[in-house]
């Protein structure tokens, strides 16, 4: 009898290992502060990570400490079987006046805000159709060598469409 419970107890712990490790090799970048320009999140639980070419490049990112006390922008889309996608993430004020690390939460006149468009469906955290909320914290402003580092999460819904949910969300990005 103990044997049986050692086994039990041994393959729960094999298992478990497994769980995470498909988590962590499931696409999603890792959580970095190097400026390895990534971006990543699980929506509705499935990975979700720039891909495709329409042009333009799938990741980029916009700052400006010069206006508004500081603000950024970053922009990533995937196309996938012809179906484009498009995620934005950024802060409208105040970069320049908080100390890291800083965590923003959504609000409808918040400085953060989140963005998510597909097909007819298009998320906008500041809209007044649009239930949201959520929070980013930034984990690594680096001016000197020009990084920028952070993580959120987000629930987003308006009539009409599916109710979206952002959970693991990183970004690791040189500007």
């Amino acid at each position: 009898m103990k044997k049986f419970f050692l086994y039990i107890i041994l393959s729960s712990f094999c298992f478990a290992k497994c769980n995470k490790d498909k988590h962590e090799n499931d696409g999603m970048p890792p959580a970095t502060q190097e400026g390895k320009n990534t971006l990543g999140f699980l929506l509705n639980g499935q990975t979700w990570t720039p891909k495709g070419f329409n042009g333009t490049a799938n990741l980029s990112i916009d700052i400006d400490f010069g206006f508004n006390n500081g603000i950024f922008n970053i922009v990533g889309y995937r196309t996938i079987n012809n179906i484009t996608e498009q995620f934005t993430i950024g802060i409208s004020d105040s970069l320049n006046l908080i100390s890291i690390p800083y965590t923003f939460t959504i609000r409808r006149n918040s400085v953060f805000g989140v963005s998510y468009t597909k097909l007819v469906c298009d998320y906008f955290s500041k809209d007044n159709n649009t239930l949201s909320e959520g929070a980013m914290t930034i984990t690594k402003l680096d001016k000197t060598n020009h990084i920028i580092s952070g993580t959120f999460y987000s629930t987003l819904s308006i009539g009409g469409c599916e109710s979206i949910k952002i959970n693991d969300g990183r970004f690791d990005m040189k500007f």
